[in-house]
């Protein structure tokens, strides 16, 4: 019986490294951190362009504030555009890692407003590459367990 779950667990580890990430050159990897930026711009100051242009039709998004939005919801909803322009961020322990056309940015940010930190959240990006370009399709974010109270988007 060991001898059955050790072979099991051996097909298993290998069936895992044959999806494993592939290793993305330098110039995938600032192509990804340059597409990152550029989203956090876009969507913080909620920028009509970008939502058109540099997010997937098939876009969407778990919010840490427990909300789901695909991209027409994303574009139509001013007033979270409108709040996110309120503050600052600061992104922090960046993880990028590429499969294929896909790229899967994990990290944390601290939004802050006024110099004092509103909440810190996990999360994770993802990115597909269309015809050259890399297209902002998913995002996940978690409030962090170290977060303070999060501000109340639907009172602004």
């Amino acid at each position: 019986m060991k001898k059955t779950k050790s072979i099991v667990l051996l097909l298993l580890f290998i069936a895992q490294q044959s999806f494993a990430q592939t290793n993305a050159s330098a110039k995938t990897i600032k192509a990804l951190e340059a597409a990152e930026t550029k989203m956090m711009t876009g969507i913080t100051h909620h920028d009509p362009g970008y939502l058109k242009n540099d997010v997937a039709e098939d876009f969407f998004s778990i919010n840490a504030d427990g909300t789901t939005e695909d991209k027409v919801q994303m574009v139509a909803d001013s007033i979270r555009g409108k709040f996110f322009s309120l503050f600052t961020y600061k992104m922090f322990d960046k993880k990028v890692r590429v499969y294929g056309n896909t790229g899967i940015i994990t990290g944390r940010i601290q939004a802050f407003m006024k110099d004092a930190m509103a909440v810190e959240f996990l999360y994770t990006a993802v990115f597909v590459q269309q015809n050259g370009k890399w297209m902002y399709t998913g995002w996940h974010g978690t409030i962090s367990k170290n977060s303070p109270k999060p501000p109340d988007i639907t009172s602004n």
